[in-house]
């Protein structure tokens, strides 16, 4: 019997976490796993715990008074002072980020995440 490299094994792990975040119900609309989305789009560990706390403090903005797309921006805004190729986000990844940082790590934007999902389809590019 053969060994596995490292990298085959890092890559059946990470395969083996999306099937079953798949079968749970993860997409990007109701992302399940926030480590699984930094996986997917190369975010560092620190750039992850960077955003989880720039988020938080973004929790109380009144989110009503801005338009869906304005709070995608907002965020789009902090994530790439961090993380440069965040600029490239499309609103869809950045709407992702928000869903399951709220869900899972910051509760108090879970509110603004529900007034987003209402109003995503409508008026998010989902290019």
């Amino acid at each position: 019997m053969c060994e596995l490299e490292l990298e085959d094994q890092l890559r059946l792990l990470k395969d083996g976490l999306t099937e079953l975040a798949t079968e749970i119900g993860d997409t990007q609309i109701n992302p399940k796993s926030l480590s699984l989305l930094c996986l997917d789009f190369e975010v560092p560990v620190d750039i992850r715990d960077s955003w989880i706390l720039e988020f938080r403090k973004l929790s109380d903005i009144e989110y009503k008074k801005y338009s869906s797309k304005e709070i995608i921006t907002i965020f789009r805004n902090i994530m790439q002072e961090r993380f440069d190729p965040a600029k490239e986000f499309s609103d869809l990844i950045v709407f992702s980020f928000i869903r399951v940082i709220s869900k899972n790590l910051v509760e108090e934007l879970y509110p603004l995440s529900c007034y987003l999902l209402d109003d995503f389809s409508f008026a998010a590019n989902l290019n």
